[in-house]
């Protein structure tokens, strides 16, 4: 019951600052911090719903933010191996990775729908991203609750 309170508190904050920052996926962290915290299952079901928010919410054609899950989730598993997913190194290395990856979507979603590509707001918009990443994902890091971060590790 506290993880579905957190997570659904989590989701209400993220609508809130897309918002306030839109081209800003601030879901993204949610997905780290689910990975490493919670059962695979769990993970799935939060990016589901993150994926119909995104793609109800956004203005694209259908399959941006599957795209864009689908490379977080590629991300986080072989940078996993690499790297600790706990550092903030490894963070900010994927909010780099996150901020060129909304640039090529973006890229890809214009041209494939004809429109114009405004480089000016996507650069500022992958920037954005890629400062706010690490920050949000070391945010909800600490915030997630202890008791579930201990359960966890006991599972395991």
């Amino acid at each position: 019951m506290l993880a579905a309170l957190w997570w659904m508190a989590f989701t209400i904050l993220g609508i809130m600052g897309q918002s306030m920052l839109p081209g800003v996926d601030f879901f993204a962290p949610g997905m780290a911090v689910s990975l490493r915290w919670q059962k695979p299952g769990a993970t799935l079901l939060l990016t589901l719903i993150w994926v119909a928010i995104q793609e109800g919410a956004g203005g694209l054609a259908f399959g941006y933010a599957i795209l864009w899950y689908a490379i977080l989730f590629a991300l986080l598993t072989v940078g996993r191996w690499l790297l600790d997913p706990g550092s903030l190194q490894f963070q900010i290395l994927l909010g780099l990775a996150l901020g060129l990856a909304h640039l090529l979507l973006l890229y890809l979603m214009a041209v494939l729908e004809m429109r114009a590509f405004p480089l000016g707001r996507v650069l500022g918009e992958c920037l954005l991203q890629a400062v706010l990443y690490p920050l949000l994902w070391y945010v909800a890091d600490a915030m997630f609750p202890e008791r579930l971060k201990k359960a966890h590790e006991e599972s395991a």
